[in-house]
C-alpha cells in the first residue's frame, strides 16, 4: 500500500514538474519573442527613421532612450529624429507587467545634410572677454528683520553614483530668429528691485498647471521607476508656439509639489505679465532621485545616502525628464533656451548640474544654496565636495556666455556662509556672475525676489 501511494505521488510530482517546465519554456519563448530588427541606422540631420521590433507583444510597453537627446530624440513609437551631427546609441527595452527586458541598442550615425540643404545656423554671439562681475547691490545691504526660525537644511553629499565631469562638447545653437541677446548686459545690471505684488496671486496673470508622470531608468539598476513633476504653462499657452524652459528645484524634504505649494508659479506668471520675462515653460520636478523620492537613512534624512539621491538628479534630469518634456511640450532646445535654478538644496543641485552640464544650460540661478559643492562638515554630515574651489569654474567657450546668479539672505542661519564661499570661488576663478545679499532669512523673502531677478535676465532675444 505504501509503495503504491509513493509511486502514485512520485508520478504526480514528475507530471507537475513537466507541466511547470513546459510553462516555463512557453514563458521563456514568449519573453524572447520580441527582437530588435534595427541595429544600425545612418541618417542626415533633419531626417526621421523608425526603429523596427519584430514579434512585439501587444501587452508590452517598449521604451527608447537616446544617449544624446541633443543629437537625436526618439518618440514613444520608436521614431528617431536626427538633430545634430554625431553618433548616438538608442537603448530599447520591453516591459511586461513588472518585468523589464533589454532588447539591445541601435547605433545611429548622423551626418550633415547635403550642402544645398544646410540651413543657416545662428550661433550665440561671441563677446569680448569681460571683467569678472560680482556685485552686492546697495539695495541689498543688511537690514534687521524679524524672520521665522530657519528650518534645518541639509548639507550636500558625495554622490553614490559615478561622478560626471563637465562636458567638453562644443555648443551649437539652433537656428534662431531673432538672435539671442548677449549675456554681458544682464550681468552688468546690478539692480535687485522687484515690483509691488511680484509674488501675489493675480487672476489675470495666471496660466495653467499640468501634472506629469515620466519613466526614469536611472533610479534603480535594471528597473523603471515612475516619477512625477509639475509643468507651469504661461497664460495663453499654445501648442503651436515654442517656448524656452526653466527647471526649478525645491529644498530638502520637498518634492514636485513644494514650489507650487509656496506659490512660486505666481512669480513666473507675474514676471511674464509685467513684460520683465519672456514667455516660458517652468518645470517643478522632484529633485530627490531615489525610489521613494524622499528621505532615507538615519538622522531624519541628514546623511550621505539621502544627499546622494539629489546628486543623482543630474542623471534623471538629463536622461529622462528633459527628453520627456521636449517630446511632450513645444520647447525651444539648445543651451540658450534652457535654464536651471533652485532654492536651498535645490540651489546646490542647480550649481552641480549647471556647472557639470555647461553645454546644456546657459542660465544658472542658485538661491540660498546649501553646502556640498565643496568639502564641508555641517549638520552632522561630513562630505567630499562635488567640486573643488579650483574646478568650480566655466569652460572657456562658456565663460562670457553663461548667466550665473547666487543669492544669499543676510540673516540666513541655515546655509550660513556657504553661498558666499561659492561666490568667492567664482570671483577667484574669474567667472563673471551676479551675487546678491538680500535682506531676510532662509525663506521666500529672499529666494522669491532672487527668482524674479533671475527670470528677468534670461531668454531675451534681439528685436
Amino acid at each position: 500500500m505504501f509503495k503504491h501511494v509513493a509511486k502514485k505521488s512520485l508520478c504526480i510530482v514528475l507530471a507537475a514538474g513537466v507541466i511547470c517546465s513546459g510553462f516555463s519554456g512557453i514563458y521563456s519563448q514568449a519573453a524572447k519573442k520580441a527582437a530588435l530588427k534595427t541595429k544600425k541606422v545612418t541618417m542626415k540631420v533633419g531626417q526621421k527613421k523608425k526603429i523596427t521590433i519584430t514579434g512585439q507583444n501587444k501587452n508590452a510597453v517598449y521604451r527608447f532612450v537616446s544617449s544624446s537627446p541633443k543629437k537625436a530624440v526618439v518618440s514613444k513609437s520608436g521614431v528617431i529624429t536626427a538633430k545634430k551631427v554625431g553618433k548616438v546609441k538608442v537603448t530599447v527595452t520591453e516591459k511586461i507587467k513588472e518585468k523589464t527586458r533589454k532588447l539591445g541598442k541601435v547605433t545611429v550615425q548622423i551626418n550633415a545634410k547635403d550642402t544645398n540643404d544646410v540651413p543657416v545656423v545662428s550661433q550665440a554671439p561671441v563677446m569680448p572677454s569681460a571683467t569678472p562681475v560680482s556685485v552686492i547691490p546697495a539695495s541689498a545691504a543688511p537690514v534687521p528683520t524679524a524672520t521665522a526660525p530657519a528650518t534645518p537644511v541639509p548639507t550636500a553629499t558625495t554622490s553614490a553614483y559615478p561622478a560626471t565631469q563637465p562636458s567638453s562638447e562644443p555648443a551649437v545653437s539652433p537656428t534662431l530668429a531673432p538672435a539671442i541677446k548677449p549675456i554681458k548686459p544682464y550681468i552688468e545690471d546690478t539692480s535687485s528691485d522687484v515690483p509691488d505684488n511680484f509674488s501675489k496671486a493675480i487672476k489675470d496673470n495666471e496660466g495653467t498647471v499640468e501634472n506629469i508622470t515620466y519613466e526614469s531608468t536611472v533610479i534603480k539598476k535594471g528597473a523603471t521607476v515612475m516619477r512625477k513633476a509639475k509643468v507651469i504653462l504661461p497664460k495663453n499657452y499654445s501648442a503651436d508656439k515654442k517656448y524656452p524652459v526653466v527647471y526649478m528645484q525645491h529644498g530638502i524634504f520637498g518634492n514636485q509639489n513644494s514650489m507650487y505649494n509656496e506659490k512660486v508659479q505666481n512669480v513666473f506668471w507675474n514676471a511674464m505679465a509685467n513684460g520683465d520675462a519672456e514667455e516660458m515653460i517652468a518645470v517643478f520636478p522632484n529633485a530627490c532621485a531615489n525610489e521613494t523620492g524622499g528621505p532615507v537613512g538615519a538622522n531624519n534624512g541628514f546623511n550621505t545616502e539621502h544627499y546622494a539621491a539629489y546628486n543623482n538628479f543630474l542623471n534623471d534630469l538629463k536622461e529622462c525628464l528633459m527628453p520627456y518634456i521636449n517630446e511632450h511640450y513645444p520647447t525651444l532646445t539648445g543651451r540658450e533656451n534652457t535654464a536651471i535654478c533652485g532654492f536651498s538644496m535645490g540651489g546646490r543641485v542647480t550649481l552641480h548640474i549647471g556647472f557639470t552640464l555647461q553645454d546644456t544650460f546657459r542660465y544658472i540661478g542658485a538661491f540660498c544654496p546649501a553646502p556640498g559643492i565643496f568639502t564641508h562638515s555641517d549638520n552632522g554630515v561630513n562630505e567630499t565636495g562635488l567640486f573643488t574651489p579650483e574646478t568650480f569654474t566655466l569652460q572657456e567657450q562658456y565663460m562670457d556666455d553663461t548667466l550665473v546668479m547666487i543669492v544669499k539672505g543676510t540673516n540666513d542661519g541655515t546655509v550660513k556662509q556657504f553661498p558666499k564661499d561659492y561666490h568667492d570661488a567664482l570671483t577667484a576663478n574669474g567667472v563673471p556672475h551676479l551675487y546678491f545679499e538680500l535682506p531676510g532669512g532662509h525663506d521666500g523673502s529672499v529666494y522669491k525676489p532672487g527668482l524674479y531677478n533671475f527670470l528677468r535676465r534670461i531668454f531675451h532675444r534681439e528685436g
